[in-house]
């Protein structure tokens, strides 16, 4: 979300952007993150995923049974073992950027990535829970077609890099090579 607020503001900057499970609206598909969270994992996870984004329930009780229903479901593969432990979260920055009128709740430049003026890679999952692929397509569909590439896994959640890294690093790989060779263009 910052690189993509940093190219929209600054659209002469950038070489190249990559995009990978993110979003340029907060407030937008909720109840398509309401519904994955659920199918992922059934009603506990849909009412914890409806009090935090409908609700606006940061609570110190709702985060940590965030952490603990939740984010396991963000990627299709285990974690590696230890990974949990090594995640550092600041639960107060959290809270207070997704609180009842935080800007993690109205952020909006999707109307400014069309400012977006170079090439760019947006990667999602369709199995993305927390940023549905919906809020890919929306970023794809606002920038100018002749600068994006576009890429869904199926299969894989909001780790596209943990979940298919056989899929996404070549990708990643390649439109990096592509941007420091202007004649492959």
């Amino acid at each position: 979300m910052v690189a993509m607020a940093y190219a929209t503001r600054h659209p002469s900057h950038p070489l190249a952007l990559t995009l990978v499970s993110t979003t340029a609206q907060a407030h937008s598909h909720i109840d398509a993150k309401i519904a994955m969270f659920s199918r992922l994992g059934g009603q506990e996870a849909g009412e914890l995923a409806h009090r935090r984004f409908v609700l606006g329930d940061t609570s110190p009780e709702v985060m940590a049974a965030w952490l603990k229903i939740a984010l396991p479901l963000y990627t299709q593969k285990n974690l590696d073992p230890g990974a949990m432990e090594r995640i550092v979260t600041n639960q107060e920055a959290t809270a207070w950027f997704n609180r009842l009128g935080g800007e993690g709740r109205q952020f909006d430049m999707l109307a400014d990535v069309p400012n977006i003026h170079c090439p760019t890679l947006v990667l999602g999952g369709q199995l993305d829970p927390m940023l549905p692929i919906e809020c890919q397509r929306d970023i794809a569909n606002a920038l100018d077609p002749r600068l994006l590439s576009y890429r869904e896994f199926e299969d894989c959640g909001h780790g596209v890099i943990p979940d298919v890294p056989e899929l996404a690093l070549p990708l990643l790989r390649d439109f990096i090579k592509n941007q420091s060779n202007p004649e492959a263009r």
